[in-house]
């Protein structure tokens, strides 16, 4: 057993300006503590915002989020707004527009009032006094804030939050100061949901709802419309035939696209969305034009422009790659100058980083599965295979580099990724069909992709393993119990075991978060308040099915664990005792769903690299 009880080393940050010209390096102020500094944005030529935060440990309750303002020559710097945690939650915030016209302020959002809604206030830069202009919407106290899009100077103009299994848009109608609700949606129907606003319109990512209101072959994926509240009407932007654009709006969890936006007036410019790679698309033409430049410069890797003048002559980019964890350049239009500014991770030698290729596969009942194969470097297979499942089940895994899957084909491991059923991503159909489907089709596509990667000779039978966080730890599991011939050894990290204890966990929490879980639950993996439920429930547990276990399996968890309580690795435990089973066990007291102190995870990994060189 490994109870690993270490101060762990979380790294502070600091704000510095480069002078591009002279390539001078000022260090403006750093983060207090141990915090760390981020959300960092102009506010005039001559004065910055940014934010300072804690990088504590997970069981640490943390009061010290903080807002300022700052000149450029690190002068006269003032707090705007402090986060601090009460009975209702953590007092948020965020700048929500400049005011071009108006130097000296700015429009930001704050829930220190009621902490489900955000209430929209003119604050000073340089004194920090404000003055309310908008409260935000009445919602019930369990609901939870899952988005809201403002108008060109910050002031609201939707909010979009979750009850149960409802999702509810509330319109603010400026004339009167009030909120209406404008749509409400239950989860799995066609919804839409507001991105940005344009004009008087909204461009939305999600159905128009007003022509169906049941997903069919031609409506299931998101597209983008430009949408007028006003008359609720829809006009068609873009459409992708494969892929959800803009993320997954018809779900229990809706997900978004990463938008391009400009912060200085508060316009989409352009979004990524994925695809088997990534795909961008603009609304703005010079910045479409910029891109291409840029693009043609580093054609195998994705390209990504992050901040710009108001003539967009210059621009901050990032590039990376399945082998890049990420550069940021500096282009300057005037000059045809391409200028290197920094690297991600620096330690990171690159040229033993392994390029993931995309692969696809038919499943035993037709159905075409996407992911990602990544193979050691310069070696011939067949291979000891890792299978990656992610977490989730309602997100997908996407191209790109990742820490997880470098480090594990570095040690020699092929390691195997796909987006089976129930992930997000490839329109309502795809992800519907995993409801109520934990260990069953959805695990009979993880076991499909094994025995693909067998047939095309990229894994070696004798040893395959698994290895997945969250609902891919149940996916572990569910491996090891359900099909356990096909494995060799298994890491569960922070993973479900049983469905009915992890439901009754969320029912009872609480939090407006974990209700919206607990209904999201019911209907995708199980209805603890039903026999038809809660014969599912049984049949798909894999702590109902520990007997069937013949490899050893290592046990990760995080004792701060809100999301996939401590619990689910304690029963796990016990079970595969008193069954006599080849276990190991690991536990960060300070970590929660997922590790995040440097010495957490450099420790998890020198532990996952000796179990695997043992058992495969």
């Amino acid at each position: 057993d490994k109870v690993k009880k270490v101060e762990d080393n979380f790294r502070g940050g600091k704000l510095s300006l480069i002078n591009l010209d002279t390539n001078e390096v000022k260090v403006l102020t750093t983060g207090e503590g141990t915090g760390s500094v981020g959300n960092i944005r102009w506010a005039t030529n001559n004065r910055i915002i940014f934010s300072t935060y804690p990088t504590g440990k997970a069981g640490e309750v943390i009061s010290n989020f903080a807002l300022w303002s700052m000149n450029i020559d690190g002068s006269k710097k003032k707090k705007l707004a402090e986060s601090q945690a009460g009975a209702g939650g953590y007092v948020s915030y965020s700048v929500t527009g400049l005011l071009p016209e108006d130097k000296n302020h700015i429009i930001m959002k704050i829930n220190d009032r009621r902490p489900k809604v955000n209430d929209y206030y003119k604050v000073n830069i340089l004194t920090g006094k404000r003055i309310l202009i908008a409260r935000g919407p009445d919602v019930d106290r369990e609901s939870w804030l899952a988005g809201e899009i403002e108008d060109s100077q910050g002031r609201p103009q939707a909010v979009v939050v979750n009850f149960e299994d409802k999702w509810r848009i509330y319109r603010y109608l400026e004339n009167s100061n009030q909120w209406e609700l404008h749509h409400e949606n239950t989860c799995q129907e066609p919804s839409f949901f507001p991105m940005a606003v344009s004009g008087t319109k909204w461009i939305v990512s999600g159905q128009n709802t007003y022509e169906t209101d049941v997903f069919n072959t031609k409506n299931d994926k998101n597209k983008l419309y430009l949408y007028d509240p006003a008359e609720k009407s829809f006009e068609l932007l873009y459409e992708d035939p494969k892929y959800d654009v803009g993320g997954l709006t018809g779900g229990c969890r809706p997900s978004y696209a990463s938008a391009i936006f400009d912060d200085k007036n508060n316009e989409l410019l352009g979004l990524t969305y994925l695809t088997e790679k990534v795909t961008e698309i603009f609304f703005d033409q010079e910045l479409e034009q910029q891109y291409a430049l840029l693009k043609s410069q580093f054609p195998d890797a994705l390209v990504r422009p992050s901040s710009w003048d108001k003539d967009k002559k210059r621009i901050i980019f990032s590039v990376s790659s399945s082998t890049n964890p990420g550069d940021v350049y500096y282009f300057d239009r005037e000059k045809s100058q391409i200028l290197y500014l920094w690297g991600v991770s620096p330690w990171i030698d690159r040229g033993k980083l392994s390029p993931m290729d995309t692969i696809k596969f038919v499943a035993r009942d037709g159905l075409e599965i996407n992911g990602y194969l990544t193979l050691p470097l310069n070696q011939e297979g067949p291979f000891p295979l890792i299978k990656h499942p992610h977490g989730g089940p309602n997100v997908r895994d996407a191209y790109g580099y990742d820490d997880y899957v470098q480090f594990l084909a570095s040690r020699g491991y092929a390691v195997l990724q796909i987006n089976f059923r129930g992930s997000t991503g490839y329109g309502a159909n795809h992800y519907m069909l995993g409801n109520w489907q934990w260990g069953k089709t959805m695990q009979d596509d993880i076991s499909d992709a094994v025995m693909w990667a067998i047939d095309q000779g990229y894994a070696d039978p004798n040893r395959v393993g698994i290895f997945g966080a969250s609902y891919g730890g149940y996916a572990t599991m569910a491996g090891l119990t359900f099909t356990p011939d096909l494995y060799a050894a298994g890491i569960n990290l922070v993973g479900v075991v049983d469905q009915g204890l992890l439901l009754e966990q969320f029912g009872t929490r609480g939090s407006s978060r974990s209700n919206g879980w607990y209904h999201e639950g019911r209907i995708e993996w199980g209805n603890n308040e039903t026999e038809e439920g809660k014969k599912y429930i049984a049949e798909s547990s894999p702590s109902n099915f520990i007997d069937n276990i013949t490899a050893p399996v290592f046990v990760i968890h995080g004792s701060q664990d809100r999301t996939v309580p401590i619990e689910q690795a304690r029963v796990l435990k016990d079970l595969l005792e008193a069954k006599n089973k080849e276990y190991e066990w690991l536990i960060e007291p300070y970590e929660g769903h997922g590790f995040t102190g440097e010495l957490a995870v450099k420790n998890m990994f020198i532990e996952v690299e000796r179990f695997l060189a043992k058992h495969l």
